[in-house]
C-alpha cells in the first residue's frame, strides 16, 4: 500500500470538511483551480506523513546513537550509513527530536531543515531566546527576527592592499602543515580536509 492509497483513503474525511485554501486562485480557470486545489490537498496530507515520519525516525536515531555511544565503538555513522542516511539528514532529525523533548513543542516538525540549522546555533548563544521562537504566532518570522539581531552581517570593505591577507594566509598555512603531519584524522576529518581543498582549488582554475 503506498503514499496515494493512504491519501485516497482520507479523502473521505477531507471531504467531510469544508476544505479552505490560503492561496488567492483568481486569476486561474475552473479547471486548473480545482487541479490545484488538489494537489494542494495531496501535499497537505503527505507533509502530515513526512512530519510523523521525522518524529519516529528521530526517535529510532536517538535510541540507536545512545546504544552505539554505550558501547564506546564509534560505529554510529556506519550504522546509519549502511542503512543508506546521510549524515546530515541523521543529525538534523536528532536535533529536531531533542528540541521537540526540551521545549515540548510539535511547532518543530513544521519548520524546514534551514531553521532547524538556525535554531541550532540560537539555542547555543542564547537558549531563551528558542522559547520566544517556538511560542510565536508565526516561528519563522520571530527566527528571521532574532537572527538580525544575534548575528548581524557585517558588510567588510574592499581593501585595495592584499598583502596583509596574503600574510595571514600563508602563516595559517604553514601553522596547519605540522598538524596535518602529526595527526591520525579520522574518516570524516578526512572528509572534510578534502571538500575544502577541491574548493580551493576551484580558486585556481
Amino acid at each position: 500500500m503506498g503514499l496515494l492509497d493512504n491519501y485516497k483513503k482520507s479523502q473521505v474525511v477531507m471531504k467531510r470538511e469544508v476544505y479552505k485554501s490560503n492561496f488567492d486562485y483568481s486569476e486561474f480557470n475552473e479547471i486548473d483551480k480545482e487541479n490545484l486545489l488538489e494537489l494542494e490537498k495531496r501535499a497537505i496530507h503527505t507533509g502530515k506523513i513526512l512530519k510523523e515520519n521525522l518524529l519516529e525516525l528521530g526517535e529510532v536515531f536517538l535510541e540507536a546513537q545512545e546504544i552505539f555511544a554505550n558501547n564506546k565503538n564509534g560505529q554510529f555513522a556506519l550504522w546509519y550509513e549502511g542503512l543508506g542516511y546521510k549524515k546530515d539528514f541523521v543529525y538534523l532529525c536528532l536535533e529536531r527530536k531533542r528540541l521537540a523533548m526540551n521545549y515540548g513543542s510539535s511547532k518543530i516538525y513544521e519548520l524546514p531543515d534551514r531553521a532547524i540549522k538556525d535554531i541550532k546555533k540560537i539555542r547555543q548563544k542564547d537558549e531563551t531566546q528558542v522559547d520566544e521562537i517556538l511560542e510565536a504566532e508565526n516561528p519563522r518570522e520571530k527566527l528571521e527576527e532574532i537572527k538580525k539581531i544575534l548575528f548581524p552581517k557585517v558588510i567588510l570593505e574592499v581593501d585595495d592592499d592584499l598583502s596583509e591577507d596574503r600574510d595571514f594566509i600563508k602563516r595559517k598555512i604553514s601553522s596547519l602543515l605540522p598538524k596535518l603531519k602529526n595527526n591520525n584524522l579520522d574518516e570524516a576529518k578526512l572528509k572534510n580536509i578534502k571538500e575544502l581543498l577541491l574548493m580551493i582549488e576551484k580558486e585556481f582554475e
